[in-house]
């Protein structure tokens, strides 16, 4: 399950784990979870996967470099 800090500090370190501010972490320990859900500076999130930012894209390059947005398909060079 995800666990995100939302404490006053930029980061803690707590039951093992570092959490940085607003950045979630996988925790899979029963009992460490129950215990975050216990404090107030922390936010447990119910789904496995956090949704993707916007504009965001696990899209990897294309093989010939970066796309040029001037430069359209089918084009040949001079």
């Amino acid at each position: 399950m995800l666990v995100t800090y939302i404490g006053e500090n930029s980061s803690l370190q707590t039951y093992g784990f570092r959490f940085q501010k607003d950045k979630p972490v996988e925790v899979k320990d029963k009992k460490v979870l129950d215990k975050l859900k216990a404090r107030d500076d922390f936010k447990i999130h119910e789904a496995e996967k956090p949704s993707q930012q916007k504009g965001s894209t696990n899209t990897p390059a294309p093989e010939g470099g970066a796309l040029d947005a001037d430069v359209g398909e089918g084009q040949t060079a001079e």
